[in-house]
């Protein structure tokens, strides 16, 4: 199990450095040679890319990246954002002040980087998924973050694939923010309408560059 799990978090993060793109072969003998595996592993990592969105398998042909349409995609977000909002609106009635304190610190973190920086990309998405694990957290509902958590991952393919994370970052830390006053604030209404229009933004970002490239 722990390498079928290994063979997925590899192919999973070479689709996040965009070393496949949208519509790809993934080239599963040359993955094996690499690795030192036989097919089965690889295949099984597939499968399991492929139920969250990731792949397209079609027997006697092979494996290739999703070439998601516009309508896709802006379907997926619509569920993203109504289940991020449900998340917040849980966490502004649940949350610990000291769970609060670290959203803050973490969204300060993110206000510090430069936006003109490329190089400051990677430290976005990494801090951006400390937030918004650290605002799923908040919720104290399992059941409902863990099938987030897979959205989630869904949801920065969609952006590398397309806009890359830098075209979002002048923007993130001011709707972070009026998510965590809400949250802070104990207003559940204000503060899934908060997490939906951030999450809704990030989905405009994605149209749009997906438009631009002619996907």
């Amino acid at each position: 199990m722990a390498k079928k799990n290994h063979l997925y978090q590899d192919i999973l993060q070479r689709l996040f450095r965009c070393e496949y793109r949208f519509g790809d072969r993934i080239p599963v003998k040359e993955i094996g040679e690499e690795m030192g595996v036989s097919r089965h592993p690889i295949m099984t990592a597939l499968y399991k890319l492929q139920e969250r969105g990731f792949v397209q398998i079609t027997a006697q042909v092979g494996c290739e990246v999703v070439t998601p349409g516009a309508e896709s995609i802006q379907d997926f977000y619509r569920m993203f954002a109504l289940t991020e909002g449900l998340i917040a609106e849980l966490a502004a009635s649940r949350a610990t002040a000291e769970e609060i304190a670290q959203l803050r610190l973490i969204n300060a973190q993110i206000e510090a980087l430069d936006a003109g920086d490329a190089s400051h990309a990677g430290a976005y998405r990494q801090l951006n998924v400390a937030f918004h694990t650290a605002l799923h957290a908040m919720a104290h509902s399992p059941v409902v973050c863990d099938r987030q958590s897979a959205n989630f991952e869904l949801s920065d393919f969609y952006i590398v694939q397309t806009c890359g994370f830098r075209a979002h970052l002048d923007r993130v830390a001011g709707e972070h923010h009026a998510v965590i006053e809400a949250i802070t604030a104990r207003q559940p209404d204000a503060a899934r309408a908060a997490a939906q229009a951030h999450i809704d933004s990030v989905s405009q970002t994605v149209s749009a560059a997906l438009g631009q490239n002619g996907a």
